[in-house]
């Protein structure tokens, strides 16, 4: 689970127009909690179901930063899992 700090990276690719390339580093700056087993459509089609935990809105070392941009958590990984 991700918590507002969390260094991160982008795991998944996404439209290059509106998102950073995968393995952008980011600052989580807002958490969306979901209840377990809530799925999200994410294409509008039900081959599309994905159980989702968190929305996580990012900070990206990048240009392409969006004020309604929110990710899965399974878009993203922590930078660094053994940092204190």
């Amino acid at each position: 689970m991700f918590k507002v700090g969390d260094l991160v990276k982008l795991n998944m690719q996404f439209s290059p127009e509106r998102h950073p390339p995968v393995g952008t580093h980011g600052i989580v700056i807002g958490v969306e909690l979901w209840d377990i087993g809530q799925v999200y459509d994410s294409n509008g089609s039900a081959n599309d179901l994905e159980d989702v935990e968190q929305f996580v809105k990012v900070h990206w070392a990048h240009e392409n930063n969006s004020n309604d941009q929110t990710y899965l958590n399974s878009a993203l990984r922590l930078a660094c899992e053994t940092c204190i």
